[in-house]
């Protein structure tokens, strides 16, 4: 596959001037050393093409590596370049597969990367002035250390909360007001209620906080299914509202109900929420991510 772009490859660059001299050559041209993850490589370019390997009527071009040990295998990506004098930028070389190096394997690359003919037509801006630029890009894959496992639970052990809020009338001043900190799988929870509302509408707006990390535990995005509830204290007519979120590893990021239950509502005893001028609120959280850090899926 050929793509253009206008950036030089990042490994390795090379300018061959006075080519024609060397156009016919089934002979490859080994560049210097260069180093790319920590291991010693070559450009092989093959200027009439690497005849054993059907680059007959092309020019060739492999990455050779220098020292691969005897049981070792290094996986690379590559990618090749020639740089076009017309457009000034590079065609880039690809097929899109792992080339897997090792004592036998060498070499990788392609035969017939360009032809022959057009690759020295100087109408196609290959050649400029009898000189041609190539390079190579090599992304060296390494194995992988660590495997992040995150694990969805349903109902995790003492997911249920209740926050019963004496006084109630004493904090209506207030824009917010916070519950004490619980815990839920490897993070610290609280509600958060602004009991006038957040919108122009006079509501009591009920939230579910995410807080802070338990000692040890792996600082990602925590998944939660809630259920908030404000609890009738004179029946079973509860208001029950659900919600999901990814929480962000912000601490106090939050997600709720901005209008659980209108002041007015709130406000008459006689439908049973706010009694003895307390209010009882319970959250569970249905479920939760859970996230570690493996040696191995």
């Amino acid at each position: 596959m050929e793509t253009i772009r206008e950036e030089a490859p990042s490994s390795y660059l090379m300018k061959l001037v006075g080519f024609s001299e060397v156009k016919f050559s089934h002979q490859p041209y080994e560049s210097a050393d260069f180093d790319v993850g920590g291991h010693k490589w070559r450009l092989i370019f093959y200027p009439a093409g690497k005849l054993e390997e059907g680059g007959k009527d092309h020019v060739s071009i492999y990455a050779r590596i220098e020292n691969v040990g005897a049981s070792m295998q290094i996986d690379a990506e590559l990618k090749f370049f020639i740089y076009n004098h017309n457009n000034k930028q590079y065609s880039v070389f690809q097929d899109g597969t792992m080339k897997h190096y090792n004592k036998e394997k060498k070499e990788c690359g392609f035969a017939q990367m360009l032809l022959f003919s057009k690759f020295n037509d100087p109408k196609n801006g290959y050649i400029d002035g009898n000189a041609c630029i190539v390079g190579v890009e090599i992304f060296v894959i390494k194995p992988i250390e660590k495997v992040e496992r995150v694990v969805f639970t349903q109902n995790p052990p003492e997911n249920k909360f209740t926050w019963k809020i004496s006084h109630f009338s004493y904090i209506g001043d207030k824009r917010y007001y916070y519950s004490d900190e619980f815990v839920v799988g490897d993070r610290k929870w609280r509600l958060k209620i602004s009991p006038k509302g957040d919108k122009k509408v006079r509501a009591l707006s009920v939230y579910v906080q995410a807080m802070a990390y338990l000692p040890n535990a792996v600082a990602s995005s925590t998944y939660a299914k809630l259920r908030l509830r404000l609890l009738n204290q004179k029946n079973s007519n509860h208001i029950e509202k659900r919600v999901f979120h990814f929480y962000s590893r912000e601490n106090g990021d939050g997600s709720g109900i901005s209008e659980l239950i209108s002041v007015e509502d709130l406000n008459d005893e006689s439908k049973g929420y706010l009694v003895e001028d307390s209010i009882v609120l319970e959250t569970t959280l249905l479920w939760v991510s859970d996230t570690k850090v493996v040696d191995s899926i």
